[in-house]
């Protein structure tokens, strides 16, 4: 029983980033981002960042834990604050 459920959150997670990304993508959020200079000059991209900080409150997490204490970003706490 244990394994559906988590199963399920696995899917509705999933379900969730896709939708996020089509959205961003429809918008052209990374255009958007370019033509507003916001750039980085070396690691992850500034659409990567800006994803991942978007998606938060969607997901239920805050700040802090979604981006300072997530080991299993692609990019350190220091690339969201600047």
């Amino acid at each position: 029983m244990n394994h559906t459920q988590n199963y399920l959150e696995q899917q509705e997670a999933k379900r969730l980033q896709n939708r996020i990304s089509s959205f961003l993508e429809d918008f052209k959020f990374g255009t958007l981002l370019s033509g507003s200079g916001i750039r980085k000059l070396r690691g992850a991209k500034s659409l990567a960042v800006f994803t991942t900080i978007f998606s938060l409150p969607f997901c239920g997490v805050n700040f802090s834990r979604g981006i300072v204490n997530n080991p299993e970003l692609a990019f350190g706490k220091d690339a969201a604050y600047e």
